[in-house]
């Protein structure tokens, strides 16, 4: 996929800083796992009635074949500063867990998938009870 960077925005305005944050984190994904498939980060506004202030949400979803899909969520006002706040927050808690899911995912390959494989072998056990 040449482009695997979705960025989305509802009901907010695109803003160009926002933007350079979101390009700047997806290159720091791709070196974690350069096979993602896909990262769409949606930008939306929650409600248009809010009386105090008008809240928002940032939501990333991040694609890697092979390993689970990781999907962040994090709420906030709408004000530019708080939104690329949240952003480098999601981004962050998203490189954690797809760290976490690759060790997984290798330990997973590394732990014997046979039952009898975890079983102890039948001559260590006579050893033992002679």
């Amino acid at each position: 996929m040449l482009n695997p960077l979705e960025v989305t925005f509802h009901d907010i305005h695109n803003h160009p800083k926002i933007n350079e944050i979101i390009r700047e984190k997806f290159e720091k994904v791709q070196t974690i796992a350069p096979d993602v498939t896909k990262v769409h980060v949606v930008i939306e506004k929650l409600s248009k009635h809010h009386q105090k202030a008008n809240t928002a949400c940032v939501r990333i979803d991040i694609k890697v074949p092979h390993l689970d899909d990781i999907f962040i969520s994090e709420k906030c006002s709408e004000d530019e500063a708080d939104l690329c706040k949240n952003v480098i927050k999601a981004f962050k808690r998203g490189k954690q867990l797809l760290r976490e899911e690759i060790r997984r995912r290798r330990h997973r390959s590394r732990v014997p998938s046979s039952p009898e494989a975890l079983l102890p072998d039948e001559k260590t056990e006579d050893t033992l009870v002679e």
